[in-house]
């Protein structure tokens, strides 16, 4: 029987699989080794990214993102516009904003160059319920926020949810050979 350990407030909670980031001198979070932790499962033709929860760390999301898929600045567009929206969303909306938060990002580039994108975040922030993405109804005047979502649903195939056993799953079918006409 293995015991676990106690962990005190505002420590990560012990999930194996998940790398845990330090805290260096400075205070500054870094998932093992200073960068994203990584894995490729080649058989699939899928790769799997871990990120600190941090807003700085979307544009490495970005950068990950379209290496892993491999497709030039026109084609991973989309793609990175997807990514960028729902890593924004899970850090302003999620634990995965919070001290010790990450970000589970995984791509999957299947037949016909079509994009099985997936992020996951770390679930409510203490005290909080869990924040279910929607696309908001039409409302008169320009907003600052709030419109990522139907970005999302107008630049992929399909978008859904699901519940994730360390968060919320979001989920996007991405065809980036869809003309902008279509959109």
């Amino acid at each position: 029987m293995t015991k676990s350990r106690s962990r005190g407030p505002g420590q990560p909670p012990d999930w194996p699989g998940i790398p845990t980031p330090t805290v260096d001198q400075n205070g500054d979070r870094r998932v093992v080794g200073g960068g994203p932790v990584q894995t490729r499962n080649r058989w699939r033709g899928e790769s799997t990214g871990y990120f600190d929860g941090r807003i700085d760390q979307v544009r490495r999301i970005r950068d990950w993102c379209q290496s892993a898929i491999g497709m030039d600045d026109e084609r991973a567009a989309p793609v990175l516009l997807i990514v960028s929206e729902l890593a924004t969303n899970a850090i302003q909306h999620s634990a995965s904003g919070a001290r010790y938060g990450r970000i589970r990002t995984t791509v999957q580039v299947m037949p016909g160059d079509i994009v099985l994108l997936r992020v996951v975040d770390d679930g409510p922030r203490v005290g909080g319920t869990v924040t279910r993405p929607y696309v908001p109804g039409r409302v008169g005047g320009p907003s600052v926020g709030g419109y990522g979502l139907a970005l999302v649903s107008a630049l992929s195939e399909k978008w859904w949810w699901t519940d994730h056993p360390r968060g919320l799953a979001v989920w996007a079918l991405i065809d980036p050979n869809r003309s902008p006409a279509d959109v």
